[in-house]
C-alpha cells in the first residue's frame, strides 16, 4: 500500500454523506509527545494563522501526556479521585472551551487537532462530525475491528461482551468558524485511567481501545496514526501542501551531588531572550547528534563539562513568534529532546552574557518553581524519579 493511500476495502457511501466533498488546501503537522498546555497554545496559533481565508487548514495529530480535560458541560463531580492521588499518578486537570463533559488523553492515545476555517461555503459542523466520526470508524475497520455512530452520543462505539464501548471520541469548539481540539482515538491508552472519571458524561458505557480489543494483534500508535490521518485526509477533503518541518533542541538539566542532597542549575535568560528561569537549553546544528549538541550548548552557556544521561523524554511545541522572530507568518514548531548532566561540585560556572544574566544553585523544588515550561518541569520529575529524591 502506497504511503497516505487508502486501505483496498472500498468505500461506496457519497461523500455528501459524512464529510466534507469539495477540496481544500491543508496542511498535516504530525507530533509526538505534546504537553497538554503546550497543545492549547499550538491550537490558539493555528487558530489565528487559519483565520486568513487565503491560508491552508491544519490537521494536527500528536499525542499527549496523561491529562483529564474538562469540557464546557464538565463539573468536579465528574472526576472521582482527589487533587493529590491525580498527582501522585502524574494526571493533570485542564478546564477548556470544547464541548462535552470530561475525557482523558494519554500515552497510547491518538489526539487529532482539526484547526479548520469553514467559512466560505462549509458551515456545516454536522458535516465536520461526520467526518471525524468516519474517519475513525475507517480506522478501525482497518485493524478489524466494527465500530459505528450511536445516536444522541458523539464519537464511535463498539458493540463487546461487555456491552457498547467507546473506541474514540469528540470534543470541538467553534469560534467564528474556526475549529479547535477534535477527537481521540484510542490505541492502548491506560484504560484504568478512564474508571477515575464519568467519560463524556456516561455511566452505563464503557471505553475500549484498539489493544483490548484485539490484544497481540492491535496496531502500533504510528501505524495507527499513519491509517487515521489517512481517512482524516479524505473525509474532511484535505489537499495537503508542504509544510516546514519543527526545527530541533536539546535541553541538558545540570545539576551536581551536594551533602544536602541535589542541587539544580538555573540561569535567568536575559530580556531580549524572554527574562525566565531555566537550565542548559540550545539549538542542533546542521549534523550535530543530540548528545553532541548537550555538551557544546553547557560549554557555550556555562563553561562546563559534565556526564550527559538521556531523560527518554522528547516533546514538541509552538514557538512563539514574541520570543524569535520570524520572516513570514506560518507558526513554527520545535522538538526538544531531554537530557540531564551531572556537572562536579566544586565546578565554576562562566555564564555566557549574552544569554544569561545571572544564575544560582537550588534544590529541586525550589528549581521546579522558577521553570516556566512544561517540558522542564516534566524532565525535573524524570531526574527526581531517577535520583530517588
Amino acid at each position: 500500500m502506497a504511503e497516505g493511500e487508502p486501505p483496498p476495502s472500498e468505500y461506496t457511501r457519497p461523500m455528501s454523506e459524512y464529510g466534507f466533498s469539495d477540496p481544500r488546501p491543508a496542511q498535516l503537522r504530525r507530533f509526538g509527545r505534546v504537553f497538554y498546555p503546550a497543545g492549547l497554545r499550538l491550537q490558539k496559533a493555528l487558530a489565528h494563522y487559519v483565520s486568513e481565508d487565503s491560508r491552508p487548514d491544519q490537521l494536527v495529530i500528536l499525542e499527549h501526556d496523561p491529562v483529564f480535560t474538562l469540557g464546557r458541560n464538565a463539573t468536579p463531580a465528574d472526576i472521582h479521585m482527589t487533587d493529590d492521588f491525580l498527582g501522585s499518578q502524574g494526571v493533570s486537570v485542564h478546564r477548556t472551551d470544547r464541548g462535552g463533559e470530561v475525557t482523558y488523553h494519554g500515552p497510547g492515545q491518538i489526539v487529532a487537532y482539526p484547526i479548520c476555517n469553514l467559512r466560505g461555503g462549509r458551515e456545516d459542523v454536522g458535516k465536520l462530525v461526520r467526518g471525524l466520526e468516519e474517519a475513525m470508524i475507517r480506522t478501525a475497520a482497518d485493524f478489524g475491528v466494527t465500530a459505528q455512530r450511536l445516536k444522541g452520543a458523539p464519537g464511535i462505539w463498539v458493540d463487546t461482551p461487555r456491552g457498547v464501548e467507546k473506541l474514540g471520541a469528540i470534543g470541538l469548539h467553534l469560534s467564528r468558524w474556526i475549529s479547535t481540539h477534535g477527537i481521540a482515538f484510542n490505541v492502548r491508552p491506560n484504560l484504568d485511567h478512564f474508571r477515575w472519571i464519568t467519560p463524556c458524561g456516561f455511566t452505563d458505557k464503557g471505553v475500549c481501545s484498539l489493544a483490548s480489543l484485539l490484544g497481540e494483534a492491535a496496531p502500533t500508535w504510528e501505524e495507527a496514526a499513519h491509517r487515521l490521518q489517512a481517512h482524516l485526509t479524505t473525509c474532511l477533503a484535505l489537499d495537503l501542501q508542504p509544510v516546514r518541518e519543527p526545527s530541533r533542541s536539546v535541553s541538558a538539566l545540570t545539576w551536581r551531588r551536594c551533602a544536602t542532597g541535589p542541587e539544580i542549575l538555573m540561569m535567568l535568560r536575559v530580556p531580549a531572550h524572554g527574562l525566565w528561569w531555566q537550565s542548559v537549553t540550545g539549538m542542533l546544528e546542521p549534523g550535530e547528534t543530540h548528545e553532541e549538541a548537550a555538551h557544546r550548548e553547557l560549554m557555550e552557556e556555562t563553561g562546563l563539562q559534565g556526564t550527559l544521561r538521556p531523560l527518554s523524554l522528547s516533546h514538541s511545541f509552538w514557538v512563539d513568534p514574541a520570543i524569535v522572530r520570524f520572516p513570514d507568518a506560518e507558526p513554527r514548531f520545535n522538538t526538544e529532546t531531554c537530557f540531564s548532566m551531572e556537572v562536579l561540585p566544586d565546578a565554576e560556572v562562566r555564564l555566557e552574557p549574552a544569554e544569561h544574566s545571572e544564575y544560582l544553585w537550588c534544590g529541586p523544588d525550589e528549581a521546579y518553581e522558577r521553570m516556566k515550561w512544561e517540558g522542564s518541569k516534566a524532565a525535573l520529575k524524570l531526574l527526581r524519579k531517577e535520583l530517588g529524591v
